[in-house]
């Protein structure tokens, strides 16, 4: 049967989009089938990229790119909590705008990377992204088409589908199918595969309006990102989309409330920014929407995988959720195409759901978490209407709280953890020597080279390591006398950087195997005896 791609991916979000080009750049043929248009706008609901994926962009040679889109050069990233966005504040978490990115003192300068998170909307990524898609001759882009089902077999996948605008049934063939299609998909239905967790957390109305009298209400005061508003009426928060005219509202219900229309739609507007009715804004766009924690109960059937939302849905807290389904992509696309280019064994897609699925229960808790943490702090149902007040009652009430929000929030704004301190264990393509990985949490983490862990980042040079890195994997060596050969010989895509030892303690180690995605799999100060061993099992080889 004729192969119509090694690779087709449902669905060009952000994650589908990114593993096609990752899979492209790798040599690997794509198909990408989305049921939106190819010039319909994207949603505005992620705001944050992480510095793990403004990593990948990096390799992508997009992060100029990405990093100059969005807010104004001289737009502040704070985050703020207040009763209104025209009310006094309770808190405020100082962070950069992109003209000050270089001052230190800020909570994320010292962050390992040569890359820190940007706070920019889906609104702008996603067409950046798409052209860097569309840039690369390995990529087919099928707009307008919607996956219908697949049937499988020991060869590949035969992915059924439908053109929308001609209402014409189409069948593709790939060696893989990677769903990316969302919380509700199709590809993990036909997979029959449940969502486990919390069904349901909280109910949000989140419309994107267009005002330029909305940047007024900040006053003198310093502007902010996001702007999470609590008052006796109404919980929400606005992020700054543009910086100029779009921004972003959402709005909670209150516990126990299910009907979306019980909190009006105009004025709970009008509520979060603390202004009247004539205040002037236009409605772009609006979704009501179900906060959930739910995971796949497995990633994979076969020679077919989900990723992103289509495997996991929480509350955005700390932003992690698309970045979370770009990790996902990312582990996912390196895998497939070292089986499809045959030196690895098919056997290495295994670790796909070894190393993701685990992961992506902590990260899922970490949010739940924030969000009862957030919850407990504001009082649980109701609010004094004394904290909007002047005086000196709302004054301490104010201060008060906004020493408990602080210090609650602080790691989702700057999540250090997050991005650098998750670890696989338990993959069958990670060479493990004993030493535990250290814990992390969503604010802080322990550098380490323990195998499974984030290579600890240095550089070579005048380079970041992390331009150093090949495509598959690099042996980083710190003593130029320990030889090498027998693992050069070997037939593994294999790099070698030869580095100065960095002064991080955490390295104590001459030599590190490294993946691509910058996780450590194997350490030694010497190769061990049985070289082909270490390298079968890096090639996904199953144990005999």
């Amino acid at each position: 049967m004729t192969v119509d791609a090694a690779i087709i991916v449902a669905g060009a979000g952000p994650v589908g989009t990114c593993l096609a080009i990752d899979a492209a750049m790798r040599g690997v043929p794509v198909i990408v089938i989305e049921p939106r248009g190819a010039s319909d706008p994207p949603d505005a609901k992620c705001n944050t990229i992480a510095a793990r994926t403004m990593e990948t962009f990096r390799r992508f040679g997009i992060a100029d790119e990405v990093r100059a889109a969005g807010l104004p050069d001289d737009y502040p990233t704070d985050t703020i909590y207040t009763t209104s966005l025209s009310g006094p504040e309770l808190a405020r978490i100082t962070m950069p705008a992109r003209s000050e990115r270089a001052r230190p003192g800020f909570l994320d300068s010292g962050w390992p990377t040569p890359e820190p998170m940007v706070r920019q909307s889906q609104l702008f990524l996603e067409p950046i992204l798409r052209r860097k898609m569309l840039s690369l001759p390995q990529v087919r882009f099928l707009p307008r088409t919607e996956v219908t089902g697949y049937t499988q077999d020991a060869d590949g996948v035969t992915v059924h589908c439908r053109d929308i605008e001609a209402d014409r049934l189409i069948d593709l063939r790939a060696a893989w199918l990677v769903g990316c299609d969302g919380g509700a998909s199709r590809v993990r239905k036909t997979m029959g595969v449940r969502l486990a967790g919390d069904a349901e957390i909280a109910r949000t109305r989140t419309t994107l309006i267009r005002s330029k009298a909305v940047k007024g209400l900040f006053g003198k005061r310093r502007p902010a990102w996001m702007s999470w508003v609590v008052n006796h009426k109404v919980r929400g928060n606005v992020v700054a989309i543009d910086g100029e005219e779009l921004w972003l509202v959402h709005r909670a219900l209150r516990g126990g409330q299910t009907d979306f229309d019980s909190l009006d739609f105009d004025q709970s507007i009008r509520d979060v920014l603390g202004v009247g009715a004539d205040f002037p804004f236009e409605v772009v766009k609006h979704e009501d929407w179900v906060g959930r924690r739910l995971v796949a109960e497995r990633f994979r059937q076969g020679r077919v995988f989900v990723a992103g939302d289509a495997a996991h849905l929480w509350v955005p807290y700390a932003g992690y959720g698309m970045n979370a389904g770009i990790a996902d992509a990312m582990n996912l696309s390196w895998l497939l195409c070292a089986a499809q280019e045959g030196w690895a064994d098919p056997a290495i897609v295994d670790a796909y759901e070894a190393e993701r699925l685990p992961i992506t229960g902590q990260v899922s808790r970490f949010a739940m978490g924030k969000l009862e943490e957030n919850a407990r702090a504001t009082g649980g149902r109701e609010v004094p209407a004394l904290l909007s007040r002047p005086g000196p009652i709302g004054g301490w009430l104010r201060r008060r709280l906004g020493r408990r929000l602080y210090a609650i929030n602080v790691p989702q704004m700057s999540p250090e953890g997050l991005n650098f301190g998750y670890y696989y264990s338990g993959s069958p393509i990670i060479v493990g020597d004993g030493e535990p990985a250290p814990g992390y949490d969503m604010g802080s983490f322990t550098p380490s080279t323990v195998p499974g862990c984030r290579l600890p980042h240095f550089t070579v040079g005048a380079d970041s390591v992390l331009d150093r890195l090949g495509p598959a994997y690099t042996l980083i060596r710190f003593d130029p006398a320990v030889p090498i050969a027998a693992i050069e010989a070997s037939g593994l895509p294999i790099t070698v950087i030869d580095a100065p030892m960095p002064p991080d303690p955490a390295f104590r180690h001459k030599l590190l195997i490294v993946r691509a995605d910058s996780h450590v799999v194997w350490r030694g100060d010497s190769l061990p005896r049985d070289a082909a061993g270490l390298t079968g099992q890096l090639r996904g080889k199953p144990a005999a």
